[in-house]
């Protein structure tokens, strides 16, 4: 039982964290003897699949579940479905039917627990489905005195009573709960799970329209980044382009960045100079960091670490202890001639990951870049990583090394 309650905490952690391919492999080590661990399983393995958008896999779990249950977790899960069938439905009757039956899934728990959380969901769901007054009327009679009796406040509760208050029209109120909640959520790191609030936070604000932007626009949410910087200058280099008599310079602007955008999720490499920085500053201010190098870490730490002036492997492997660093597997095994493509492929992975999780977490993404503000015209650098940001509208801050004249 030990063994099972380990493997789903460590699940449930990962999913929290809104990682939900990890939450998923974590998962396939929860012991299935038992019937409710092989529920537990199950239900962290279907929604990790919603939340990363793999519908029809969930879908096909969902079916190893009883058919007829009294579980909150389980029918939480069936409307959870239904939603997201609503969400990816293209047509107008469809996606109608869909939000009305995921609504009549949480209605009918609601009334058997009067459980705010299945309430909120039942009313936010007849008003997606056009049931606008059925939806208010549940608020306003059921939902939100329940809320208001309850006396022990966390994320989940404020959530409901932003709601709440969402669905009634009380913009400022809904501003100030919704709020509170992800102040919670920030301080916890339980971005996955407060996920699901954002998205149907997005999905009301839409359907309600711009009266109800300025309840998003009031969120303080923090940033997910990606990192692009220079290695700092071998003493054989020609033109200085990141001195080591930079390095605190740097330190700063980046630590300011981190702290001016509340960067709380960061993607990048491991290099000596901008990339250890980051990393370093990230952890400092509680942050996480998933770091990707081009090669095997020993490949890298040779080519890119040990091999620069300052006591930067030392450094990175006293980051790369943390918890809080996560060091994800290479995409290339050897160097070779085609260096150059290897590191415009962990640029290019490197967006990609921060693009999926801005999107799965519904946090703001940005790019931070230590660069000294010269094309190269060669893929992989430093200059073609901004250049794929601005591309694609992201926002970038550059940080320019000091040379000394």
């Amino acid at each position: 039982m030990s063994e099972a309650n380990d493997s789903y905490k460590r699940a449930k952690a990962a999913l929290d964290a809104g990682e939900n391919f990890l939450a998923y492999d974590l998962a396939e080590h929860i012991p299935s003897e038992a019937d409710g661990d092989a529920t537990k399983k199950l239900h962290i393995q279907i929604l990790a699949l919603a939340r990363s958008g793999s519908l029809r896999r969930a879908q096909e779990l969902f079916r190893l579940l009883p058919a007829e249950s009294d579980d909150p977790e389980i029918e939480g899960l069936r409307s959870r479905l239904s939603k997201d069938m609503a969400i990816a439905s293209r047509d107008p009757e469809g996606r109608h039917q869909h939000f009305l039956d995921a609504a009549r899934t949480s209605e009918a728990v609601f009334n058997r627990r009067s459980s705010w959380y299945n309430g909120i969901n039942a009313a936010s769901c007849f008003f997606l489905a056009g049931e606008r007054e059925k939806a208010r009327d549940l608020v306003r009679t059921k939902v939100l005195p329940l809320c208001l009796a309850e006396p022990n406040k966390d994320m989940w509760l404020d959530a409901t009573l932003g709601e709440c208050q969402l669905l009634l029209g009380d913009y400022e109120a809904a501003a100030t709960a919704y709020s509170s909640a992800a102040k919670t959520a920030v301080a916890s790191g339980q971005y996955g799970s407060f996920s699901s609030t954002l998205r149907q936070l997005s999905l009301l604000t839409d359907a309600i329209g711009d009266s109800a932007k300025a309840v998003w626009n009031a969120l303080k949410l923090p940033a997910v980044a990606v990192f692009s910087g220079h290695i700092i200058d071998r003493p054989d280099r020609p033109t200085p382009r990141f001195p080591i008599s930079a390095e605190p310079q740097v330190r700063r602007e980046i630590a300011a960045a981190i702290r001016a955008h509340d960067i709380r999720i960061g993607y990048c490499s491991c290099a000596a100079g901008g990339d250890i920085l980051f990393i370093e500053e990230l952890l400092a201010a509680g942050g996480e960091c998933r770091v990707v190098p081009p090669f095997p870490l020993e490949t890298t730490i040779r080519n890119s670490v040990s091999d620069v002036p300052g006591d930067w492997e030392r450094r990175l492997r006293t980051a790369l202890a943390n918890p809080k660093c996560h060091l994800l597997d290479p995409e290339c095994d050897e160097t070779g001639e085609g260096d150059d493509i290897v590191y415009d492929f962990t640029n290019r992975y490197l967006l990609g990951l921060a693009i999926r999780a801005s999107r799965n977490l519904h946090l703001p993404l940005r790019g931070l870049s230590v660069w000294n503000g010269i094309d190269s015209g060669l893929p992989g650098g430093t200059d073609s990583a901004v250049r794929l940001w601005r591309e694609r509208q992201i926002p970038v801050d550059i940080i320019k090394p000091e040379v000394a004249q």
